[in-house]
């Protein structure tokens, strides 16, 4: 299957018509902005994190690299800093011929969570920052699925 005729199915089953974006298009997803890009036979989806504070810097990356091994932390996704703008980003290739619409839509669904759940781990990061649950960072077992 190829991107474009990926990317028609999922309009086709979300009942909108995507506009070619160059091998690209972007989907929100519970405010998470998740986009699907064409890489040749693989399907990349990549989401921004956001901004790493810098009193954290050293912990976040700390926990990062550790969530990266094995995947326990990402979800099958791969969290890495964009040189461009030092900002956290997550990131999970798929074979394209594995995939249709309702496989894209999981697991457009399960990165959105992931990115979410880091994108509080870097608020809570913040100095003043209060966890919302009370405890410290970390990601829970729902989000160590692949």
């Amino acid at each position: 299957m190829t991107f474009e005729n990926l990317i028609e199915n999922l309009g086709e089953r979300l009942g909108i018509a995507f506009e070619d974006a160059g091998g690209a298009v972007a989907v929100e997803v519970d405010g998470e902005t998740v986009v699907l890009q064409d890489a040749g036979e693989l399907l990349l989806l990549r989401a921004e994190v956001g901004e790493i504070p810098a009193d954290a810097k050293e912990s976040i990356l700390s926990s990062a690299m550790e969530a990266n091994f094995l995947y326990q932390g990402t979800g099958g996704a791969t969290l890495a800093v964009n040189p461009a703008d030092g900002r956290l980003h997550i990131h999970k290739y798929n074979w394209m011929e594995r995939l249709d619409a309702d496989a894209v839509l999981d697991a457009v669904g399960k990165l959105s969570d992931v990115a979410a759940a880091w994108r509080r781990i870097l608020s809570d990061s913040r100095p003043g920052a209060s966890p919302a649950d009370g405890k410290t960072s970390a990601l829970g077992a729902e989000f160590i699925s692949v």
